[in-house]
């Protein structure tokens, strides 16, 4: 397994484990792209409504958020309607858990 960090901006980093790459905002991982090319994000840290199906978080992890999904398009060749509502809301636990133990 090769691990990598890419800085992509002030407290924005990916962390890229072979086929999947997790957004870390800060020192916490909020987001990911998955091996089959779909994202996740962490609802725990979205003031999220189930009720209305709307939320929303700080502002800078927000940032973050949008500008990585928009990175991931470029990078990958999607375009930004192709992500449909952006990302998967999972619990924050999904998104640990695909760091493996030794990086943790």
């Amino acid at each position: 397994m090769s691990n990598r960090i890419k800085q992509l901006g002030s407290n924005r980093t990916l962390l890229l484990l072979d086929d999947v790459e997790v957004l870390y905002s800060y020192s916490t991982p909020v987001a990911a792209r998955l091996e089959d090319g779909s994202f996740m994000r962490s609802i725990n840290y979205l003031n999220y409504d189930p009720k209305t199906k709307t939320g929303s978080t700080s502002k800078t992890t927000q940032k973050h958020i949008t500008q990585t999904l928009n990175y991931w398009c470029l990078e990958y060749g999607l375009k930004p309607d192709q992500l449909g509502s952006g990302a998967e809301l999972v619990d924050q636990s999904e998104i640990e858990n695909l760091i493996p133990c030794f990086i943790k």
